[in-house]
């Protein structure tokens, strides 16, 4: 690993790769610098929402994630809007990061949300963007993600609606510091449970998120959107 890049962007990087160099020989820095990337910005570091959004009006959206890696707790929180917009859905998203020993930083991510399916079981492609930056020093990271919801809507004619859903995906990660960077690619796998009012006025979400990569953890979250429910014929949400 380039000394430069060695920042407070990257402390969870160093924990889970310089703590136990037989990792380090398995894998290459590459790999940890995309996984380093993508949990730190949204696309790795939140709970993923479903294909079919429970609100499918404009909807305010609040989700935070939980990592622990080698004894040090890696929390990731966030507030957004997800907004109707052409034939999909707009997730917008910002926050930031905070963990054991380091400063914490800035996040951002964009999102957009087709749906490929509208019956009880829907599918969706969804590619995304996140970006982070620490609060204190220099370094960015940048990560951008491509990935297939598939949920199944639960519900009958009257109570709540339950919509359980698997995000299997594909990420790039890139970490900066000072003249060098280091980058590479991570398959993902996310998914959880949306319980929501019929109405769609308020809805929550509990799941995972897991970048892999060899002794990587576990991503657990949750998430609550407020928003208007409107007409089920409406293209289907993040």
């Amino acid at each position: 690993m380039r000394t430069r890049l060695v920042a407070p962007l990257l402390v969870l990087m160093t924990l889970t790769a310089l703590a136990s160099p037989t990792r380090a020989s398995a894998q290459d820095y590459d790999d940890f610098a995309a996984y380093a990337a993508l949990i730190l910005t949204p696309i790795g570091g939140l709970v993923p929402l479903g294909p079919a959004a429970p609100t499918r009006g404009s909807a305010f959206v609040l989700r935070y994630g939980n990592l622990d890696s080698e004894g040090s707790a890696l929390h990731n929180f966030s507030f957004g809007g997800d907004f109707a917009a052409g034939s999909g859905r707009l997730g917008l998203t910002l926050g930031g990061t905070t963990c054991d020993g380091c400063d914490g930083s800035v996040t951002a991510g964009l999102d957009y949300t087709v749906g490929l399916t509208r019956n009880v079981v829907a599918v969706a492609l969804r590619p995304a963007l996140g970006f982070s930056k620490p609060l204190e020093g220099d370094g960015t990271a940048l990560s951008l993600g491509l990935s297939l919801p598939i949920g199944v809507e639960l519900s009958g004619a009257t109570g709540p609606i339950f919509i359980p859903y698997l995000v299997p995906g594909f990420g790039y990660g890139r970490v900066s510091g000072g003249e060098d960077s280091e980058s590479g690619t991570r398959t993902m796998l996310g998914g959880g449970f949306s319980v929501a009012g019929r109405q769609g006025i308020f809805a929550v979400h509990l799941g995972f998120q897991k970048v892999f990569i060899e002794d990587g953890e576990m991503t657990i979250g949750l998430g609550m959107s407020i928003g208007r429910r409107v007409s089920s014929s409406t293209p289907g949400g993040r």
